[in-house]
């Protein structure tokens, strides 16, 4: 392995450097590191002594909770304040990164406002931790970070930003060759960061945070909860890597559960509990539970362990373990024979088989259970016992369109149980039949097919008509037909008889007129002889 240090001070001694620092941009050196830093150099049952971290920021005094919290996780916690900050303080950290430790140890520094701007700045100076000693930095809202494209090599860093400081200064120096020249600072927006997360895209890990400096503290006026606690766990998950201090979360738990709902052992369950902060537990749904160990211990006693039906089985779906938490999904499944005050407080018994899935967040410190958050939908629980119907709408929500309530009963739980009977649906997936146009592009491909479908046996019988209609033109064309012939024939025959019946009448009466279409003969002949005699009587003029 390599050390980099050396090869740096080889290449330009300090006596060279004029002042000038040098700092890794990037590369497979920038997280080199010996042996020992290496996870798997020691094995995890080797006698190790408490890791040591050292605490430090601006005041003289610092909030001992969060002293404490480091303490029970194991670490030997010592805290120095910033001082007079300049020079004193790098010679404090100078004297951290050249203290004489035992074979194999390191230490770690969680630093809070600008004596965390100032670890940042001392330490991504290689030289500044030439033994490499310091194998974890953790920084609380720094006023100024550097260089984002910068490397810290060999120490596992964690940054965590305040939104609410808005700006932040940016330490960057001109580089030659490796070499960092005068150092300048960039002012610059405190990034947001992406996802719910906000993981910064820095090259060192950074995180931001919708809060204001002094949201890590509890003794602050500024100090945020949930800013907090996502700040501990990503700290703790870090120092846990670095010592490879693994917990075994899931030991503890399973001891609380098991003594909560099988052997209902009070004490048991209460020794499960941190001593250390004020435990807390809810049921949120109904908000029910208990805070510190005193309303816990009533809580279990007379309102839970022995107010459990016999029928009441749990299954365990997942369960996801995390640094200091563990987030479980169950089945849980009874028969509602006596009253549950955790999850139907105040209802009497009504004999129906209730099934919901439940999900437990529970909270570790310090190998203990601290908080555990219970959720479950309760509208399925309230229409499988009978309390809520679906059918039953407001009227105002009829007005509106509204025709069911949007709850389902236990198979919300079989689905995520049993899956479905469709081989190729997984457990768990959604069906949305609650969403009323879900499935009218279906309906409209169907309808659109059925439509084509029509259409063409629609088409197949205008064919058949047409066809039909054909034949029957032609039978009829060829019957028109053969009536003409006939009344032709019948015509010749009537005129033969009218020609029979003229004849004898001239003969009878001579003055008589004849039938029509001979007068029309007689007319036009003479006619035609009085305009050839008009004709005549115009030419004789002209030709004497």
């Amino acid at each position: 392995m390599f050390d980099v240090p050396k090869i740096v001070e080889a290449a330009l001694p300090e006596e060279k450097r004029n002042g000038r620092t040098i700092g890794i941009v990037g590369g497979s050196m920038a997280g080199a590191g010996p042996n020992h830093n290496d996870q798997n150099f020691l094995s995890d049952d080797f006698p190790k002594s408490k890791p040591k971290l050292y605490i430090t920021a601006e005041e003289d005094e610092f909030d001992e909770l969060t002293i404490a919290e480091w303490k029970n996780e194991g670490f030997d916690v010592e805290y120095f304040s910033l001082g007079n900050g300049g020079k004193e303080y790098q010679s404090h950290l100078r004297a951290l990164a050249n203290q004489d430790l035992g074979p194999c140890e390191t230490f770690g520094i969680v630093a809070y406002g600008n004596a965390a701007s100032q670890c940042l700045e001392y330490f991504h100076i290689p030289d500044n931790n030439r033994s490499m000693k310091l194998a974890l930095l953790v920084c609380y809202y720094p006023t100024s970070i550097p260089d984002p494209r910068t490397k810290i090599p060999n120490v596992d860093v964690v940054v965590h930003l305040a939104e609410g400081d808005e700006t932040i200064n940016i330490i960057k120096q001109d580089q030659m060759v490796g070499i960092q020249g005068k150092k300048r600072a960039v002012r610059r927006q405190i990034p947001q960061g992406m996802g719910t997360g906000r993981y910064v895209k820095y090259n060192y890990p950074t995180y931001s945070y919708d809060a204001d400096s002094g949201f890590a503290e509890q003794d602050m006026d500024a100090y945020d909860k949930i800013s907090a606690d996502l700040a501990w766990t990503r700290s703790l998950t870090a120092a846990r890597r670095v010592w490879r201090r693994n917990i075994n979360l899931e030991r503890v738990h399973e001891e609380n559960v098991q003594a909560k709902f099988f052997t209902k052992n009070l004490q048991k369950t209460m020794s499960t509990y941190t001593a250390n902060t004020t435990p807390h537990v809810t049921f949120v749904p109904t908000l029910t539970g208990g805070i510190d160990a005193d309303e816990l211990h009533d809580f279990y006693g007379h309102y839970f362990m022995h107010r459990n039906p016999a029928s009441l089985q749990l299954t365990l779906l997942s369960r996801t373990i995390g640094t200091n938490r563990i987030v479980d999904e169950l089945h849980v499944a009874f028969k509602h024979t006596e009253e549950m005050p955790w999850i139907l407080p105040g209802v009497a018994p009504t004999k129906k088989k209730v099934e919901v899935i439940i999900v437990s967040v529970v909270t570790v410190r310090g190998g203990k259970l601290a908080h555990e958050r219970v959720y479950w939908d309760q509208a399925s629980v309230l229409v499988q016992v009978g309390l809520l119907d679906p059918n039953l709408v407001p009227d105002k929500a009829k007005r509106r369109g509204l025709k069911k309530l949007p709850v389902v009963g236990r198979e919300a739980a079989h689905r995520r149980l049993e899956g479905n009977d469709d081989e190729d649906i997984e457990d768990g997936e959604a069906n949305n039949e609650l969403i009323e146009d879900w499935f009218q592009d279906d309906e409209d491909e169907d309808d659109s097919d059925e439509e084509e479908e029509e259409e063409g046996e629609e088409e197949e019988g205008e064919e058949e008509v047409g066809n039909d209609n054909g034949k029957q033109q032609q039978n009829g064309t060829q019957g028109q037909s053969n009536r003409v012939e006939e009344d032709e024939d019948e015509g010749e025959e009537q005129n033969e008889e009218e020609e029979g019946e003229e004849g004898n009448g001239q003969e009878e009466d001579g003055d008589e007129e004849s039938e029509q279409g001979e007068d029309g003969h007689d007319e036009g002949d003479e006619t035609m002889a009085e305009q050839d005699k008009a004709h005549h009587s115009d030419e004789e003029p002209s030709r004497s």
